[in-house]
């Protein structure tokens, strides 16, 4: 059985109608004074911190009067008053603008109660008008220095203002006469639809995800509930897509390799991702964007965009945490407000990367000019004559070679440094015993270390075949060997190890040659880099070997590790996964 509750009685009816219109109307007229005096503090505001710049000097005050008179609007006055409230300049050059104004009430709020400002409306002894007063404390390090006042007629509500008022009054009066119509109609029809309806609407409002259940009706009410139950449906479909498209949004958000950022109307932060909050080491919060970013860059290029409203585009290094070096852009989101959205790209290996670039082509340019300088050269002089004299031309030719072999050689080790890990694995996979590769490439050096009476001690407890891509393992020998044959000095000793622990293949050359000084070794993995002891050219070294080392360990999914001490000799182990 259906329950039905019984209507208000009229009188009660026309009560709160009137309450709604003379509640409306004080509210209007409330709303709209106060609207306005917070409008016209605002404006004064605004024209204190554009004057307050141009008054400071270090830390006083500088007054020109004849640039603060140009500066203040006709309606407008300016009061300057020192810490103690009394008037250094005041722009309306009235006899009266003399003496103090420390019982002002918008000039106590600052001298006495400490606050930054205060404001007074109140009629003008000086020039005989309604006035609102703005005053705003100067402050050098905390410290007052003066008071900036500016005042200006109280508009009050306006007589355009009045007319929306009357016309807000009229649609008010208006709601209400529906109200009633309405009233007298269902009290007449003697139907209460709305009692059913009703509550159903509010739960759908508090509860959107939910889906509403349908409930009887009068017959003649029948389309209008199947209307608002389509309606709640579609609302229902519509919340779920939100939620959807917003976790997808969010997702992306905090995903990005970019920081992005969201600056509000009154340019404080709203918004930002983890990539932003990393790179300024700050958490989220609403507050100016001066204070949060802290950064002279990022405050030119926000700046230009609110003057500009336009896109702009800078580059930003930040060195706090860390050394970055970003892409910022900055654009104006058009909407009912104005939004900034900044979108930060870290450019800091891009940049990296074109350092490396750069100095390898100079480097190559170096290393290739003085092989090519010297084949040149000694080509010239036999042309000149050098070849009819044997000996010379023997020795000449010789040169040649040593120096074609040399520019061969750093040609083929450039080749090895530019090769990829796709280029390495599209080489047949042999497999070899590492300790064979480890002996031949000792054979191929036997020469020079009987020439230098070098004592090579060998070690290795793998006996079994093992997978290795290409020749990269070999290439890595190679040059340890070279490095540790090149730089021990004579009679001295080098050791060798190769074994196999937690499935990694260990290899490690250990010499007692020149060493490596700190300075050196953050640097001994670059491209052409030489230590200091080895920087002349006689020695053949191109500054490579260990660059190609780390080169192919990387690719091959290892690690080189090196330690050296100036004058105790080098260790250089290299670690290799191995594929079973």
């Amino acid at each position: 059985m259906k329950q039905r509750t019984k209507l208000m009685s009229p009188r009660v009816i026309i009560s709160l109608v009137v309450l709604l219109l003379v509640g409306g109307g004080l509210y209007t007229a409330y709303f709209f004074k106060s609207q306005v005096l917070s409008e016209q503090q605002d404006k004064l505001l605004s024209e204190i911190d554009i004057l307050t710049p141009y008054l400071l000097e270090g830390e006083k005050l500088k007054l020109d009067e004849e640039k603060l008179d140009q500066s203040i609007g006709k309606s407008e006055r300016l009061t300057i008053l020192d810490p103690k409230g009394d008037i250094l300049y005041d722009s309306s050059h009235e006899k009266l603008a003399k003496g103090t104004r420390e019982h002002r009430p918008e000039v106590r709020e600052i001298l006495e109660n400490h606050k930054i400002q205060g404001y007074a409306i109140r009629e003008s002894q000086t020039v005989n008008t309604k006035m609102i007063y703005m005053a705003k404390g100067i402050y050098v390090d905390q410290e007052l220095v003066g008071i900036l006042r500016l005042s200006e007629p109280y508009t009050g509500i306006t007589q355009s203002l009045r007319a929306f008022q009357v016309q807000i009054f009229l649609v008010l009066l208006l709601i209400g006469i529906i109200i009633l119509s309405m009233y007298f109609y269902i009290l007449k029809q003697n139907r209460q639809p709305i009692q059913f309806i009703l509550p159903i609407l509010k739960n759908a409002i508090q509860n959107p995800e939910k889906k509403q259940t349908v409930v009887d009706a009068p017959e003649e009410w029948q389309e209008l509930y199947q209307t608002v139950y389509k309606l709640m449906d579609e609302a229902n479909l519509l919340y779920y897509k939100q939620l959807q498209n917003e976790e997808k949004l969010a997702f992306l958000f905090e995903n990005l390799d970019i920081g992005i950022f969201i600056l509000n109307e009154k340019l404080e932060l709203v918004l930002a991702n983890s990539v932003t909050e990393n790179l300024f080491s700050k958490k989220r919060n609403q507050e100016s964007f001066e204070t949060w970013f802290n950064h002279k860059k990022m405050y030119q290029l926000i700046t230009e965009a609110v003057t500009t409203k336009e896109q702009v585009q800078g580059d930003v290094r930040i060195r706090q945490p860390k050394n970055h070096d970003l892409n910022v852009i900055i654009r104006i989101l058009e909407s009912s407000t104005t939004e900034y959205v900044g979108i930060i790209y870290d450019v800091t290996e891009v940049k990296q990367i074109e350092k490396v670039h750069e100095d390898f082509i100079s480097n190559i340019s170096h290393e290739l000019k003085t092989p090519t300088t010297s084949i040149i050269g000694f080509a010239e002089t036999l042309l000149a004559g050098a070849k009819d004299d044997p000996e010379a031309s023997d020795e000449f030719l010789k040169i040649i070679e040593c120096e074609g072999q040399r520019l061969l050689g750093l040609i083929q080790n450039i080749m090895m440094l530019l090769k990829t890990e796709k280029d390495i694995y599209m080489l047949d996979t042999v497999v070899s015993n590492p300790e064979t590769v480890v002996e031949e490439e000792l054979e191929r050096y036997q020469y020079k270390i009987s020439q230098k009476a070098l004592n090579v001690t060998f070690d290795s407890t793998i006996s079994r075949e093992i997978n290795l891509p290409g020749n990269a393992f070999q290439l890595i020998v190679k040059n340890l060997l070279e490095n540790a044959v090149e730089y021990t000095k004579e009679a001295d000793d080098i050791f060798i190890y190769l074994k196999e622990s937690e499935g990694e293949l260990i290899f490690s050359v250990e010499d007692t040659g020149v060493g490596i000084s700190e300075k050196d070794r953050k640097r001994i993995f670059e491209r052409f880099y030489r230590v200091s002891q080895s920087r002349q050219r006689n020695t053949g070294g191109s500054g490579l070997g260990l660059s190609i080392v780390q080169h192919y360990a990387e690719i091959l999914g290892g690690v080189v590790k090196l330690s050296s001490d100036l004058g105790e000799g080098t260790t250089v182990i290299v670690r290799l996964p191995i594929e079973e």
